[in-house]
């Protein structure tokens, strides 16, 4: 098995669970939403009865930080999902192409680590906007290093992908 083979084995599982945890981002944030939802028809103060037992009374402070909560939680899995998304598109693309090392690819693998930097960071913004629209601290994790980093690598992988794109072409042109 060439080294293009394995590689090539190693992007379709990537493509596989890119899918799965896009599927499972869109998911959660559609429980998200659909919790918020329960949440807002229940708001008035009412208490919450499970099985005829008392459980909750919802006060006005709980519910605004479970709104702040929720509405944050489909921002960030939203913002995962079409992360999670987009990579697999280029999963898909590359798979099709055989080879990472095109122009196309290199480009779409450039686009992709940008917005792993910038769409987490609005998905923070939006978030803290939220919770300031309802006057609460957010308690959401705003530390980004982690996209930072990530999408400087993947900045950097397309670099190398251009480059063996430009090499291929250039061996082709020679025979």
């Amino acid at each position: 098995m060439t080294a293009l083979e394995k590689l090539q084995k190693i992007f379709h599982v990537f493509r596989v669970l890119a899918k799965a945890a896009m599927i499972l981002c869109f998911v959660a944030a559609g429980l998200a939403v659909a919790a918020l939802v329960c949440l807002l028809i229940w708001k008035n103060g009412t208490a919450l009865y499970l099985d005829g037992r008392f459980v909750a009374v919802s006060g006005v402070a709980e519910v605004h930080a479970g709104i702040c909560a929720l509405l944050s939680a489909a921002v960030m899995t939203l913002t995962d999902g079409v992360l999670f998304l987009f990579a697999w598109q280029y999963l898909k693309a590359e798979e099709a192409a055989g080879t990472p090392f095109t122009v196309s690819g290199a480009d779409t693998v450039k686009k992709l680590g940008i917005r792993i930097i910038v769409l987490p960071l609005v998905a923070v913004i939006i978030s803290a906007v939220i919770y300031g629209c309802f006057g609460l601290t957010p308690d959401v994790d705003i530390s980004s290093g982690g996209c930072v980093i990530t999408g400087g690598v993947l900045i950097l992988v397309s670099l190398i992908f251009r480059y063996g794109a430009e090499l291929e072409e250039a061996g082709h042109e020679q025979i």
